[in-house]
C-alpha cells in the first residue's frame, strides 16, 4: 500500500482498512490520503495518475474530461477562462457516456470496492446513479443504488449492468441516503460513502494534475456548482498535493455555486457560519431547477470540509436563480454549440455573476445529453425494487 489516511481534525495517520472513512480517535474531520511516492504520470485517463489513487491496478475505463480555453466565455467574464468539460461531444474529444463528472467518481469507487471485494450500497440524486448503473460491469461486485422517486425520470443508461440493482425510494434524497445506510448494515455490505469516499475524491483530484500537466500552472480561481461539495474539495486537495510535492506554488480560490432557493452552503458562508441550516421548510427536489444540487448534508462543517477550504483559499459562494442558470446555458450554446446540464448552467451563471480575476477554471460538471442521444441508444432503466421505509429492505436481495 503506497499511502496512508490522515484525519483533517487531529492529524492522525492510519492504515486504510477499506470503506471506513472515519478517524479511529472518533474525530469528525474529513479523512484524506497521503501518498508515499511522487506523482508518476503514465498511461491515460484518471489511471495516468494511479500512484496517487487508493487502488493498485486500473480497470478498462479510459475516458477523460477535456480541457480547453474558452475565448467566448473569457470575453464575457473579463478573465482568462479555462473549461474542464465533463460531458459528451465527440467533436471536441469528449466522450463521457453518462455526460457528467460523476462517472469519474463512480469508476474509481467501483475499482476501490472491487479490490476490497465488497458489495456496496450507494445513494444518489441522479447523476451518480447513472454512472453506477452503467459502469458496475467493470468490477466483480454488486452495487445497490438508492434514488428518490422524484428523480427517476432523469435516469438513463446505454445499458444497465447486471451487477447493478436500482432501488427507487418513495421519499426525499435524505430518505434515500438513510435507507442505503440501513441496508448496508442489514446486509453486511459497505456503505459507499459518497463524498467522504477517498476513491471518489482522489479520482476527481486528478483534474488538478491533468490541468497542471497540460498548462504548467494551477488556476487562480476554481468555479464549480456543488451539492455535497465533493468535486471542489477534491480539486483543492489535489492542488495541495502538488504544492507539497513542489510542483506548484499556490492553490486556487475555491468558489462554489448553488441554485436558489436551496443554497445551504452559500447561505451558511454568507452568514459567516460553520453550521448548515437544518431545515428549509420544503423538499428541495420539489422546487430546485438543478436537482442534483439538493444535498442537505454537504461536506461543509467538518474539519477539512468546504468551510475550511473556502476560508483557507479566500474563496466564496454564489447562489443563482433558475433564470440566471438558463441564461448562462443559452450563452454556452451560442459560444460552443453544446447544451449544459442544469448544474453546469448554475456553475457558469455563478462565474458570470462574480468578479473573476486572472486565470480561471470552470468545471463543466455535465453536458451533451442531447448529443449523446443522437449517437447512442439510451433508455430509462427499470427499477429492481421500490421501497418506502426500512421495513421494505428485507425484500431486496
Amino acid at each position: 500500500m503506497g499511502y496512508s489516511l490522515v484525519c483533517k481534525d487531529c492529524g492522525l495517520r492510519f492504515k486504510d482498512e477499506g470503506f471506513d472513512f472515519s478517524c479511529p480517535n472518533g474525530c469528525s474531520g474529513v479523512i484524506s490520503t497521503r501518498y508515499d511516492t511522487p506523482l508518476q504520470p503514465e498511461g491515460s485517463g484518471i489511471w495516468r495518475y494511479i500512484n496517487w489513487l487508493p487502488v493498485k491496478r486500473p480497470n478498462s475505463y479510459d475516458l477523460t474530461p477535456v480541457l480547453l480555453r474558452s475565448d467566448p466565455i473569457s470575453s464575457e467574464v473579463g478573465a482568462e477562462v479555462y473549461l474542464a468539460f465533463h460531458g459528451y461531444f465527440p467533436e471536441m474529444g469528449a466522450k463521457l457516456l453518462t455526460c457528467t463528472f460523476k462517472e469519474v467518481e463512480a469508476v474509481a469507487s467501483l475499482r476501490y470496492a472491487g479490490e476490497h471485494k465488497r458489495d456496496i450500497a450507494v445513494a444518489s440524486a441522479g447523476n451518480a446513479a447513472n454512472a453506477f448503473l452503467r459502469f458496475s460491469e467493470l468490477e466483480d461486485i454488486r452495487s445497490y443504488i438508492f434514488i428518490p422517486e422524484r428523480v427517476f425520470g432523469n435516469l438513463f443508461c446505454e445499458r444497465k449492468s447486471e451487477n447493478s440493482k436500482l432501488i427507487i425510494v418513495k421519499g426525499s434524497y435524505d430518505a434515500a441516503q438513510d435507507l442505503a445506510r440501513k441496508f448496508s448494515r442489514l446486509k453486511g455490505i459497505a456503505y459507499e460513502g459518497g463524498g467522504l469516499n477517498i476513491a471518489r475524491r482522489d479520482a476527481l483530484a486528478t483534474l488538478a494534475y491533468h490541468f497542471h500537466e497540460r498548462y504548467g500552472f494551477l488556476p487562480d480561481e476554481y468555479y464549480q456548482s456543488v451539492g455535497s461539495g465533493t468535486g471542489a474539495i477534491a480539486f483543492y486537495e489535489g492542488s495541495k498535493r502538488l504544492i507539497r510535492a513542489g510542483a506548484a506554488k499556490q492553490s486556487p480560490k475555491i468558489v462554489v455555486a448553488q441554485n436558489e432557493p436551496f443554497a445551504p452552503i452559500v447561505d451558511a458562508w454568507n452568514a459567516k457560519s460553520r453550521e448548515i441550516a437544518k431545515d428549509y421548510g420544503f423538499d428541495p427536489l420539489e422546487v430546485v431547477y438543478a436537482k442534483v444540487l439538493t444535498n442537505k448534508s454537504p461536506i461543509y462543517s467538518a474539519r477539512g470540509g468546504l468551510y475550511d477550504i473556502m476560508s483557507e483559499s479566500k474563496g466564496h459562494g454564489v447562489s443563482v436563480s433558475e433564470k440566471e442558470a438558463k441564461s448562462a446555458g443559452n450563452l454556452f450554446i451560442k459560444a460552443h454549440r453544446i447544451g449544459l446540464d442544469p448544474a453546469a448552467e448554475v456553475g457558469l451563471a455563478a462565474l458570470l455573476k462574480s468578479r473573476a480575476n486572472g486565470r480561471v477554471l470552470l468545471n463543466i460538471t455535465g453536458a451533451g445529453y442531447q448529443r449523446l442521444k443522437k449517437d447512442v441508444k439510451i433508455e430509462r432503466p427499470d427499477p429492481d425494487w421500490i421501497v418506502e421505509g426500512a421495513d421494505d429492505l428485507e425484500m431486496i436481495r
